[in-house]
């Protein structure tokens, strides 16, 4: 009682009267870190991929439709923009994505498809820009 009562005039969490006895932290060495995330900077960094995917795969389609790729060489132009951008995002980080990605995948292959959508609509608007109209 007299616990409680010098907790409450100096302010202080005071823990519940019936708290469980607490165990002792365990010793550094014994903490792995390595599966330890936070959700929130993973998200972020996995938005701004995509935005850059995104954005690459735009100006590549710009330049593959100005240069008048079709068929196949087209997506190989697109493929190999999508490859710099993951190899130069990889040597970015150090060759060690487990900190920033939830999965060292998530670099390489983690949006392609959304970019694949936007480089096909920019190549055919300025393929029909320049060499149709």
């Amino acid at each position: 009682v007299f616990l409680l009562e010098a907790c409450a005039r100096r302010r202080l969490r005071c823990p519940p009267p019936h708290a469980p006895a607490m165990e002792p932290p365990p010793e550094a060495a014994d903490v792995d870190f390595s599966e330890v995330f936070a959700g929130d900077k993973i998200a972020f960094n996995n938005s701004k991929l995509n935005y850059c995917r995104v954005f690459v795969a735009i100006l590549s389609g710009c330049v593959a439709g100005v240069l008048g790729l079709t068929g196949l060489s087209g997506f190989v132009a697109f493929f190999a923009t999508a490859l710099l951008l993951s190899a130069g995002l990889y040597v970015k980080v150090g060759c060690q994505p487990k900190p920033f990605f939830k999965t060292p995948s998530d670099i390489w292959f983690d949006g392609v498809m959304q970019a694949m959508l936007s480089y096909i609509l920019f190549w055919t608007l300025f393929y029909d820009i320049v060499h149709i109209y």
